[in-house]
């Protein structure tokens, strides 16, 4: 596509893929440094020499379409996994200063639930008694 033909929604764009491994400020306001996605620990320097300077934004670090499908969603926030390498490594923990493997975390999630489907039940069923009890107090 040439830039004076016209683009709709579902057109597919092309990202320069340098783009994906940027870090962004706190802020988001500027590009802060770079990870391309292969080694958890380059990524853990990166942000250690970030940080000494200015705060990184650790909700849009790159390459976090690497974290497992499976640790996806409840627990990927409940163990706070910020984004991982290509070999499974992930930075993890309320600071983003850990790093476990994915293996690591399933582990975890397997000694104290059971399984991961049955943590992710266990989350399913308490939200669905909190919203129930929003839902009640509302109608009184």
């Amino acid at each position: 596509m040439t830039d004076n033909e016209r683009r709709f929604s579902l057109d597919p764009i092309k990202v320069d893929p340098t783009l994906k491994n940027y870090i962004f400020s706190a802020d988001g306001d500027e590009t802060v440094g770079e990870w391309n996605g292969e080694d958890i620990n380059d990524l853990v320097k990166e942000l250690d020499r970030i940080e000494e300077r200015i705060d990184a934004n650790y909700n849009s670090l790159p390459h976090s379409s690497n974290i497992p499908e499976d640790l996806r969603g409840a627990i990927e926030k409940d163990c706070s996994i910020w984004t991982c390498d290509i070999k499974g490594n992930c930075l993890t923990g309320e600071q983003g200063t850990d790093v476990e493997s994915a293996d690591q975390i399933r582990e975890k999630y397997i000694l104290k639930h059971g399984s991961l489907e049955a943590f992710k039940e266990k989350i399913r069923l308490e939200r669905e008694k909190f919203i129930a009890a929003v839902n009640s107090r509302s109608k009184h």
